[in-house]
């Protein structure tokens, strides 16, 4: 039985466990045998109960097979717009964008950001668009309308990008970064702190569309590996990849020149082993990281 990423599948709930340092567990079984455990702590209000079934999304498999999952929620489904209470309108450290704190049906405080004017602030509802749903807690958007950016830009294209500053969002560091037009793009500083980005410098990066804040999506260029260039890498892991969609196959774990875990396929383990240095062609990046592949010399 192999999973894919964003599809959902029906498991039981088979008992309750306490694991050391993780907390309560739900114990979870798919008909394939396959099982997985389900933080209790995220889902006390879901009333999940032992022997009943429930539905749940396959919500990621990294590089080494494991397997990230998300209950359906009782109220919200993906896609669907809902009617939310305001607690707090705010401005926030982007001198565009304002914070409007909601809470959904369980009193999660969630915040989300639009552009400044979008709500008034004697407003005490407001329709929000569920766009997924996070241990337990919906994510929202406010589906609005943009006006500080009035570039057309198409897929792929080069933008210049300037650091603004360092902003903290729902407690994660991110790197704000806009063009001369005021564009804005927001990239989490864990994933982009090796790039070396400083206030006045250019920023080359990729454009690669809009996301659903209305922020730009963005590759910045990698500051020591180019597109389409081929570097040595040396094989620190040979692990399983269950997120191929014809069944498991091998990956290759390798890290880059600033200690970046990648991943990249091969297709004959038996080629490969621990401590064997190989050939490989960037192909884009994702997270700060090259998206790798092998090349045979």
């Amino acid at each position: 039985m192999i999973f894919r990423e964003g599809e959902w599948y029906n498991f039981k709930v088979t008992k309750v466990i306490d694991v050391p340092g993780s907390g309560k567990q739900f114990v979870l079984s798919h008909e394939s045998g396959k099982k997985l455990l389900l933080p209790a702590q995220y889902y006390d209000k879901y009333n999940i109960a032992v022997n009943s079934t429930i539905q749940c999304r396959i919500d990621k498999i990294n590089c080494t097979g494991q397997i990230f999952i998300e209950p359906a929620h009782p109220v919200y489904k993906t896609g669907g717009t809902y009617t939310f209470n305001i607690k707090h309108i705010g401005d926030t450290a982007i001198e565009e964008v304002q914070s409007i704190i909601v809470c959904d049906i369980f009193g999660n405080e969630i915040e989300v950001l639009t552009p400044k004017g979008t709500i008034d602030y004697g407003q005490e509802e407001v329709k929000f668009k569920v766009l997924s749903v996070k241990k337990g807690v919906p994510i929202l958007s406010a589906s609005a309308k943009w006006d500080i950016c009035p570039d057309t830009l198409s897929n792929g294209q080069e933008i210049l990008l300037f650091l603004s500053k360092v902003v903290v969002i729902q407690n994660e560091e991110y790197y704000l970064l806009k063009s001369k037009s005021n564009c804005i793009t927001l990239l989490k500083v864990k994933h982009y702190k090796h790039y070396g980005f400083k206030e006045g410098i250019p920023i080359v990066a990729s454009y690669r569309g809009t996301d659903d804040r209305g922020f730009l999506m963005v590759d910045p260029a990698h500051p020591y590996y180019k597109m389409g260039g081929v570097y040595q890498f040396e094989i620190a892991a040979i692990e399983e990849d269950y997120s191929n969609e014809l069944g498991s196959s091998r990956v290759a774990v390798v890290y880059d020149k600033f200690g970046m875990k990648c991943g990249v396929q091969i297709e004959n383990a038996s080629s490969y082993s621990v401590g064997k240095s190989v050939s490989c062609k960037v192909l884009g990046y994702k997270k700060g990281r090259p998206l790798l592949e092998i090349v045979r010399m």
